[in-house]
């Protein structure tokens, strides 16, 4: 049981990487330092704000 728990969360984990590996990969392809950061923004906040949409929508779903 815990081989079959390690080996879901390596799975899950595999697809992850950290912003600094991420503009570093965007770096490796040629592409300016400024596009990469910019890029790497504009993934956060999109993130964000679909968290957040979801987050009130939630909200609204529990006072009805």
């Amino acid at each position: 049981m815990l081989m079959v728990v390690m080996v879901g969360m390596v799975g899950t984990l595999a697809g992850c990487s950290t912003p600094a590996q991420r503009m570093a990969d965007c770096q490796a392809q040629g592409i300016s330092k400024d596009t990469c950061y910019l890029a790497e923004q504009n993934r956060q906040n999109s993130i964000n704000n679909a968290a957040m949409k979801q987050a009130m929508e939630n909200a609204h779903d529990a006072v009805k």
